[in-house]
Order: structure tokens, then sequence, then C-alpha cells
């Protein structure tokens, strides 16, 4: 039998379950000390943070635009409908993979209330360059750093950087505590602002707090290669295949708090991991011709929520993502397959594409998993297979967009 390796994985142990049960450690104070910041609340998920985050600014600010990238998370559309305020879509660069900041500020003007670079894949977005822009219409930054945990600008964790940021626990994320998220600021005007709406969440019901430390010991098993491959008629079914609808913004559980503690003892060896497995990655696909890697940028440390490659053709990605699941076992990801303002009408002209960059990214990334339940040797036999498809006459050097 042939296991297969997740794309997603956090090495939750007996200990972090026991823990979360009946154990001392605290997740916002553990977490309060790693990012260095004064305020931290803590949600059940990183969309309900956000909401939080832009429900506390409408309470600061008479603006309604909230200015996010085309190609992100299609689901952060939700908390900016549900707080009353209007998306605005910015191109992203096919160098970084993220914002393109040289064109940031055409997007950005009077009525901005605040600007979301993302922190795509663990990569660190140009933070200097978006905080000259958006401070200079008076808006305020949001860093969404939902998968960019561990990763560091200048020495400082992502997600601190701007005037606000929010992280995601969700199980596809860094670090995982099943669900969560968490809001983060140095700020006494915007922590006071946040802490007034964090107050107001409800808990989850009872049986819902008896039913998360049951489904973290399935998700613990199903992050192994024997449980994910023994488990996955019953895991396919809970993966992401409709887009998201609505959410429910709930308070984070004790349990979580406490077994969230407890893993992140050992978060700086789950990240040491996650950014050895991507520079390896990188090192070895750097200079193949058909295919693309994104800039790292200077003064970074990249924790790597999965490593993306960009190819030219959409039938050689979906090719290589099929060969690699079925020769090798491991499960590379397509992820968001158009990007925002082809998912929701946000009226924009339908005759003609905006965000060339952004559709030409959904179409042709792919994403190689890179946490740490992934061995080297999975790695490196991905790296040859890659390599040898793309000899295989598969396409030229990798160009598109703008």
């Amino acid at each position: 039998m042939r296991l297969m390796v997740p794309s997603v994985g956090t090495p939750i142990g007996i200990r972090d379950i026991l823990q979360g049960l009946s154990g001392d450690e605290d997740l916002p104070e553990v977490f309060r000390r790693y990012t260095g910041v004064k305020y931290c609340y803590f949600t059940n998920s990183g969309t309900t943070a956000f909401y939080l985050i832009l429900r506390a600014l409408r309470t600061l600010s008479s603006r309604r635009k909230v200015v996010l990238p085309a190609y992100t998370a299609p689901s952060l559309i939700l908390p900016i409908r549900k707080a009353g305020l209007r998306p605005a879509l910015a191109e992203v660069s096919l160098d970084t993979f993220n914002l393109d900041v040289d064109r940031l500020e055409d997007y950005v003007d009077e009525d901005t209330l605040c600007v979301v670079p993302v922190h795509m894949f663990g990569l660190p977005c140009d933070m200097t360059g978006v905080g000259e822009i958006a401070r200079g219409k008076g808006a305020f930054v949001v860093e969404d750093a939902a998968s960019s945990m561990g990763s560091e600008l200048n020495g400082r964790p992502t997600g601190t950087l701007g005037d606000l940021g929010f992280y995601s626990f969700n199980r596809g994320k860094n670090l995982t505590t099943l669900t969560g998220g968490c809001v983060v600021t140095d700020s006494d005007c915007l922590g006071d602002a946040v802490e007034g709406q964090w107050r107001k969440l409800p808990r989850p019901s009872g049986i819902s707090r008896l039913l998360i430390p049951a489904k973290t010991v399935g998700l613990a098993l199903a992050f192994r290669p024997l449980g994910y491959t023994l488990l996955y008629p019953i895991v396919v079914r809970f993966k992401y295949t409709e887009l998201h609808t609505d959410f429910e913004p709930l308070a984070y559980t004790e349990f979580q708090a406490r077994m969230g503690g407890s893993l992140f003892m050992r978060a700086g060896e789950v990240f040491r991991m996650r950014e050895e497995n991507g520079t390896f990655l990188y090192n070895s696909l750097s200079g193949i011709e058909g295919l693309k890697l994104p800039r790292i940028p200077p003064n970074s440390k990249v924790a790597f929520n999965q490593f993306p490659i960009l190819l030219e053709d959409e039938a050689v990605r979906d090719s290589l993502h099929l060969r690699i699941r079925k020769e090798l076992g491991l499960e590379t990801t397509l992820l968001y397959p158009e990007p925002i303002h082809r998912i929701y009408d946000l009226g924009y002209d339908a005759s003609r594409d905006p965000f060339p960059n952004s559709t030409y990214l959904a179409r042709r990334l792919l994403l190689i998993p890179t946490h740490p339940l992934v061995r080297r040797e999975m790695l490196e036999r991905v790296v040859e297979l890659i390599k040898g498809h793309l000899s295989e006459g598969s396409g030229a050097c990798c160009r598109g967009g703008t």
C-alpha cells in the first residue's frame, strides 16, 4: 500500500491534547510573547479575527473601502461585507506572488479605510512600500498573516508590521488548533476598539466545545501518512469544495488555548522545518526552464505554508499535479481556481480582465507541501519528477501577465 502524504500538517501529539484537557499553558499569553505586541485577541477563526478588526475600524472612521489583492482567499470578502464595507481589489505581482506595490497607489483613495497586504504562502509582502502608500492616504494597514506565522521581515514577525494584524490557526495553516484566529496590535486606541468587539463574541455551544477535542484527535491522526491513507475516504469529505457563503463569529475555546500553548513550545522547530523545506525546493528548482519561482524578499525569513511554483501552461500544471499524487503519493494543491473578481460580482467590467496577473497566477500555480511531516527524501523525489516532467517538452520559459 502506497502511503499518501497530505498537503498540510502540524505534528499534534498526545501530550498536546492532554494539555488541552487539563494543562496550564495558555496560547494567548505565549503568542503575545512571540509577537511582542501589547494586545492579542483570540477567536474561532482568522475570518472572525479579520471581521473584528473591520468592525473596530468602523467605529474610528467613516471610510468604507477595503483594498486587498485580487488573488487571495475568496473568504476574505465575507467579513468585509458582513462589516458593511466595500471590497476593492488590487493587482498582484508575478515576481513576488504578493500585492504589486508599484501599482498599489492606483487603488488607494480618500475613501480607503484600510489596505490588506496578504503574506501569501508565507512570503512576506513589502510592508514598507504598503505602509507608505496607505498612510499617505490616511488609511490603516491590516496585515493578513493567516498563512505566514513564523515568517519574519527585518527581524520582526509578519503580522506585527502594520497597524493591526491577524492570524489563522485553521487546519491548513503553519500551526493549527483545529480552528482559531487571532488579532494583534501595539496601538492602545486600536486595541481598545478591537477589545470592545471581541467581548461581544458568543461562546461556542456546549456540543461544539465537546466535539473540538474529538475532532482534534482525528486531525492529529490524519496528518500522519498512515493515518491519512487509512482515513482518506473520511477526510476527503471535510475538504473545502464549495465557496463559503457565511461564517459565525465565536470565541476561542479553553481547550484550544491550552493545547495551542503546548504546541507553541515547539513552534520554533516547526517554523524552522518549513523554512528549510522551502529553501531546499527553492534552491533545487531555481533556473529550470518552464517554471517560475517567487522572489524572496531581502532581510526575510520565510516559514513556507506551502511552496509555490508557477507553470507556463495550465495543462502542464494540471498534469504535474496529478502525476505527483499518483506516482509519489504526495498531495500538492492548486489552491484558488480563480481570482476574486471572477468569483464574486464586485462591479468590475466583465468584458476585459482588470487583473490579468491574478488570473494568470490562479490558473498556473501549484503548491508543494513544506510541513514537518514531509520527509526530505520525498521532496528530492518531487524535484526529480518535476525536472523530468518539464524536460519532456512541457513548456518553454514561463511568461505572461504584465
